[in-house]
């Protein structure tokens, strides 16, 4: 695992789902926040663009977050906002990556895919 310090984590991210339409019509747009961090954020290594091969990923960074200990468990369910102008998308989750030794921070492999 890359080796992480707090002070990289300097860009604000937000967790959200789609929850469904607060009207009378069917359907989900509404986004609803699960999570908000800090995050540092990074071009994919070899490791991860071979986890991204085949996804029908067009766009790819890597971000590292601290654990969040069980108040949050990222899913490929969820997409992230990146709180950058440069990075101003939704990105789904790819993958999710535990710290096992050290269970300090978490590693996740965001993409923005072909369909979007």
């Amino acid at each position: 695992m890359r080796k992480s310090r707090t002070g990289k984590l300097n860009t604000k991210i937000v967790f959200w789902q789609y929850k469904p339409n607060s009207g009378p019509e069917p359907g989900e747009k509404e986004k609803k926040i699960l999570y908000k961090a800090r995050a540092e954020i990074y071009d994919p290594s070899m490791k991860d663009l071979e986890i991204l091969n085949g996804k029908g990923t067009k766009k790819a960074v890597t971000i590292v977050i601290r654990d969040p200990r069980g108040k949050y468990v990222p899913t490929n369910k969820h997409f992230v906002e990146i709180l950058d102008y440069r990075l101003g998308e939704r990105w789904n989750i790819m993958d999710v990556r535990q710290d096992i030794s050290e269970n300090r921070f978490l590693t996740i492999v965001l993409g923005v895919t072909n369909d979007e």
